[in-house]
């Protein structure tokens, strides 16, 4: 059978079949003039047809099983009269055959011809995504998720060949210190959590094209692209150190282990990858030998730990702009948590939130965010002679009946020309009832806002935007970011006409470029922050900052 046309819109059935003709044969009752034999025998022996050719073979073969034009097309297309014939396939896809107006209509063996044929593609694809699958556990940890040892060197030598001109890499390897007492001391289970957590951390602290595997039992191994010599290599370390040596939850205590990291740089795609990663091993050897701080895993009591943080001045702030898009002008600030233990050293946000919730700390570490956040807030609204939001981040947990949360806020705010919004998440607004209607309304009458964060970040419910009259609705910047994907320009789009037909306001998280901005601007999107205008900073260097910014009264919203 002569091969179609790539890339075509649709396929009529070749002229001339490749087989040597067989009698004519007719399915059923129906009397048909064409080789459908041949057609599903073709079909059938082909079977599983290749991942990257289902789609253009099932075409192909419709054509000529039917004797007219066939694409494949999403399911919303349409697909009504006599002349046209669907069948639906995967993904929200139909098989869609079409004859010229006035033709012979399609019959009943033509369905059947075509969602035969569209099973055939169905197991076809099944199939693919069975063998991915089994591919992948064959190359991948089963503990960790991350590549093997066995395939790590490939995948070194993949990219060191692909590598653009010029262009360095960076060969890590990771080693924990002293993992065998972790083992003895927690058991295998709770050990294998924390190897688990590990590796989560090593894939969240390096760019999404690096490669990272388990190449032994308490060992790591990264191949980071685009590095910037020694000193990104140097940068690279430090930084996988401080995420490894945050401290990971076990059961109801912390533990902080820490790891010994060694890498080389490597400038040619002519270099032995094997040998590559044996210097990067010896490199983190020598590092082991040459230390003189390799310290025991340590355990921390989560509420000790939260305690300490914050009687000892351990927990501070960073701030964040919000801009009105059409002139730049800046109109609040977002408060982010920050904490530093003289331990530990820089302890992450997600961590310190969790273990306040769970040491019940958490209004007391939000009302020592606010008295920060407020006093700067307030000396840029005097200086400006503006009045300027103020977000608060906090948890749904916190909005409870009688919560002494809501009159400390307040009081933090009274006199001053700092307008507060607290944001939720819109993972845990599906929780919201009537009780949490009677917290909004003591918020409300105390003049504090409620708005929805992370919107569009894959707990999205339409019923939240209707439970309260929010202040703003914050897009999530995955949705912000996909600017290069037509679907999810769409969908970005739908968004921000849903929310201004609802009569809420709209703005933009995790504005990183000018393209983004523009779009933006173009879907009438008011307001916005992200790296684009600032990024999080002390409440200093805001301070100087807002010196020299354009201040704008927020708009009545």
């Amino acid at each position: 059978m002569p091969e179609p046309v790539p890339g075509a819109a649709g396929v009529r059935r070749a002229a001339t079949p490749t087989l040597v003709p067989m009698p004519r044969t007719s399915i059923g009752p129906d009397p048909v003039g064409r080789d459908v034999i041949h057609v599903l025998l073709d079909a059938a022996t082909a079977m599983p047809w290749a991942e990257d050719e289902i789609d253009r073979r099932l075409v192909q073969w419709a054509a000529d099983a039917v004797e007219a034009t066939v694409t494949i097309e999403p399911a919303t297309a349409d697909t009504h009269g006599p002349d046209a014939l669907s069948v639906p396939l995967l993904d929200e896809r139909v098989l869609l055959a079409r004859r010229e107006t006035g033709s012979q209509g399609f019959s009943d063996l033509d369905r059947r011809l075509l969602v035969a044929l569209a099973a055939m593609a169905t197991t076809s694809a099944r199939h693919a995504q069975r063998d991915a699958r089994l591919r992948r556990r064959a190359l991948t940890d089963d503990l960790t998720g991350l590549w093997s040892h066995g395939i790590f060197p490939d995948l070194l030598a993949t990219a060191s060949r692909r590598r653009e001109d010029g262009e360095q890499l960076g060969v890590l390897f990771l080693d924990l210190d002293r993992f065998k007492q972790i083992n003895e001391e927690l058991g295998h289970l709770d050990a294998d959590a924390v190897l688990r957590e590990v590796a989560r951390r090593l894939l969240a602290a390096l760019p999404p094209d690096s490669v990272v595997g388990r190449v032994g039992g308490d060992e790591f191994a990264c191949v980071v692209r685009r590095l910037d010599g020694e000193d990104g290599l140097t940068e690279t370390r430090t930084r996988l150190r401080r995420t490894v040596n945050q401290p990971i939850p076990v059961g109801d205590r912390l533990l902080s282990v820490d790891v010994s990291i060694g890498g080389v740089v490597s400038v040619s795609s002519e270099e032995d990858p094997d040998a590559l990663l044996r210097a990067a091993e010896e490199a983190m050897r020598a590092a082991k030998r040459g230390r003189e701080d390799v310290a025991p895993p340590r355990w921390y009591d989560e509420k000790t730990l939260v305690r300490d943080l914050l009687d000892q001045g351990g927990v501070g702030i960073a701030l964040q702009p919000m801009v009105l898009l059409g002139s730049g002008r800046v109109v609040g600030y977002e408060a982010l948590v920050r904490a530093d233990h003289g331990d530990l050293g820089t302890v992450s946000p997600l961590l310190l939130v969790g273990s306040a919730s769970r040491t019940q700390m958490l209004d007391e570490l939000t009302e020592v965010v606010a008295a920060q956040a407020v006093e700067t807030v307030a000396a840029i609204a005097r200086d400006s002679q503006t009045p300027q939001w103020l977000c608060l981040n906090v948890e749904f947990e916190q909005l409870v009946p009688g919560s002494a949360l809501v009159p400390a806020l307040a009081a933090a705010v009274a006199g001053t020309d700092v307008r507060l919004v607290l944001e939720i998440s819109e993972r845990e607004i599906g929780r919201w009832t009537g009780a949490h209607d009677a917290v909004a309304r003591d918020l409300d009458q105390a003049g504090i806002g409620l708005a929805v964060d992370d919107f569009g970040g894959g707990h999205a419910t339409f019923a939240l935007l209707h439970s309260w009259p929010w202040r703003w609705v914050k897009i999530d910047q995955a949705l912000v970011s996909a600017r290069d994907d037509d679907s999810s320009r769409v969908l970005l789009g739908h968004v921000v006409t849903m929310l201004r037909d609802l009569g809420l306001t709209a703005v933009a998280e995790g504005v990183e470029s000018t393209d983004q901005r523009d779009l933006l601007r173009s879907l009438g999107v008011p307001l916005a922050q992200g790296t684009l205008f600032a990024a999080p900073t002390t409440a200093a260097l805001v301070r100087d900052a807002a010196a020299t910014q354009r201040h704008a009264a927020p708009p009545d919203l």
